[in-house]
């Protein structure tokens, strides 16, 4: 290397190895390490076996800045960053099991007692460890660790076990199984918990016989208790001045315990649930004392810090403290709710989620319709008997409607959805509503395809006066529903099931011609919509 060669390169940043003693220019080799005299031959056969620009000279690894070994600072920072990982790695791994995540089930308890063991999408994977590492949060309160879990128990449980009793129930045994012991539950829950499970039935003491009463209490009184509660305890922790006073609230939680007949006049009720009310009561006005003082504490001391500050600024006298207001009169417990029908928009549990991953209306279609009829004794369930489609909305819900089947009468159907979920419903097919409507053969089956149809728009919501899941709503113009089951009605009219009897059983079987035909799905609904207007024209 000439003496300006030398001088361009300069010294050898501060942070470089040693450089070793000069030796011969070697031809850089892609790949695993060579031996010397094997590194030689290689270079040889390259060097006669290129016929790229001969101007070109091989990269030295002083010319390739990538050769450079890592420097300590680089090195120790990657390490750092390697064991951070690793320890955030496990960390996560006990909480997954602890939490019983570990083998990606949704681990909710069913009704028969069991763990579900559906199966939680990879998808969710990521989404998961963030929501478990937000409980890491050593400043996290009751009522913050709650949220998280519940936020958890949305994206473990499956479709079936996502409601929020199912949640409800996942978050208080986690609280007990986290890692490092119990958490403390919120005060919200711990309110809660002092008036116990539901009533099985009616509060109040029958007059006649003197013992409980035995009629049911109605949905939707459970409904308003369920508010009350909720009310109440809103007004031990977060009062306001607009708020009716605990003792009043006491009185609307009494009367909603209570069957239709003894809500009618007054009458005793039993010992064990006047005694459960009282608890709660107390529990919440004690803890609405407690605030009531720390508010009051902090207002007087920021009172006396103004008074203090505009004495010695501006002289003036202290304002007279404010007129108490007059004490409010509230009228009768039974009105405190408004009973009007609900038009609240439904709370979304999940939409487009009830297929499979990875399977899609037009799998579910061929699927559904080659299966054999369900012929369960049960008519709710079984598909041989003919029946009714029905399709209506409700108000607060424009966007959304619900596609039904019944083998009884349209209208006592709706009218009965209308009472357990006490939301006003317009029936939109059979139009126009009061049309006698005409019955459709396997009703079940032709809901169930039309169903399958429009997967893709479905949605699940949950509703608050039923405490019920609700899955056969679709967010789908009324048009495009009410053309499904116009189409597969027509098709289910064409008789495209036929019977095979034996001695212990008959089996309804989808026709071969039918079977060809619904191997090109997407060309079978064209076909069924040509049907459908040839059908139209004729009339």
């Amino acid at each position: 290397m000439s003496a300006s060669q030398s001088a361009a390169t300069g010294p050898p940043p501060v942070d470089a190895y040693p450089s070793p003693p000069a030796s011969p220019e070697s031809v850089k080799v892609v790949g695993r390490p060579a031996a010397p005299r094997e590194a030689l031959a290689i270079a040889n056969f390259k060097l006669a076996t290129d016929f790229s620009d001969p101007t070109e000279r091989p990269v030295t690894p002083e010319e390739d800045g990538d050769a450079r070994p890592l420097t300590p600072a680089a090195s120790t920072a990657c390490e750092a960053h390697e064991a951070e990982s690793a320890k955030e790695a496990s960390e996560l791994a006990i909480w997954r099991e602890a939490l019983s995540l570990s083998g990606m089930e949704c681990g909710a308890t069913r009704k028969d007692g069991q763990s579900c063991k559906k199966k939680i999408s990879t998808k969710k994977r990521k989404s998961i460890d963030s929501t478990i590492m937000l409980l890491w949060i050593a400043s996290n309160s009751s009522l913050q660790v709650e949220a998280h879990l519940d936020d958890l128990a949305k994206l473990v449980h499956c479709h079936y076990h996502d409601p929020p009793p199912f949640r409800e129930a996942r978050v208080r045994h986690w609280m007990v199984a986290l890692p490092g012991g119990p958490r403390m539950l919120s005060v919200q829950k711990l309110l809660r918990d002092i008036l116990g499970g539901r009533p099985a039935k009616c509060t109040a003491i029958a007059k006649k016989e003197g013992k409980p009463c035995k009629n049911p209490i109605g949905n939707q009184d459970w409904f308003y208790a369920d508010e009350t509660i909720e009310r109440m305890i809103q007004v031990a922790l977060e009062p306001t001045d607009k708020d009716h006073p605990l003792t009043f609230l006491k009185t609307v939680l009494q009367h909603h315990l209570l069957c239709y007949v003894h809500q009618k006049w007054s009458c005793k009720q039993q010992d064990e649930w006047v005694a459960r009310v009282n608890r709660f009561y107390v529990a919440c006005q004690a803890e609405l004392n407690r605030r009531n003082k720390d508010t009051a504490m902090i207002k007087e001391a920021t009172a006396r810090e103004r008074e203090a500050d505009h004495t010695a600024h501006d002289g003036r006298l202290p304002s007279p403290p404010p007129t108490p207001n007059s004490k409010k009169v509230f009228g009768d417990p039974r009105t405190y709710w408004n009973t009007t029908y609900e038009t609240s928009e439904w709370k979304i549990l999940g939409a487009g989620d009830i297929l499979d991953e990875g399977k899609s209306a037009v799998d579910e279609i061929r699927e559904i319709a080659q299966q054999s009829l369900n012929t369960a004794g049960d008519k709710s369930e079984s598909e041989v008997y003919d029946g009714f489609v029905y399709l209506y909305k409700v108000a607060g819900n424009e966007n959304l409607v619900k596609i039904g089947f019944t083998t009884g009468d349209v209208t006592k159907r709706v009218e009965k959805w209308k009472k357990d979920c006490h939301r006003e419903s317009v029936v939109l097919y059979p139009s126009p509503a009061g049309t006698a409507a005409v019955a459709v053969p396997h009703a079940h089956r032709v809901e169930r395809l039309v169903h399958a149809e429009l997967a893709e728009h479905r949605v699940r919501v949950y509703c608050e006066r039923c405490k019920q899941q609700h899955k056969e709503w679709f967010e789908v113009s009324a048009e495009r529903a009410a053309a499904a089951l116009e189409k597969w009605s027509l098709w289910m009219r064409g008789r495209p099931y036929d019977t095979r009897g034996t001695r212990s059983a008959v089996t309804w079987y989808l026709k071969a011609s039918e079977a060809k035909r619904l191997a090109d799905v997407a060309n079978f609904l064209k076909e069924l919509e040509a049907a459908v207007a040839a059908a139209g024209t004729a009339k």
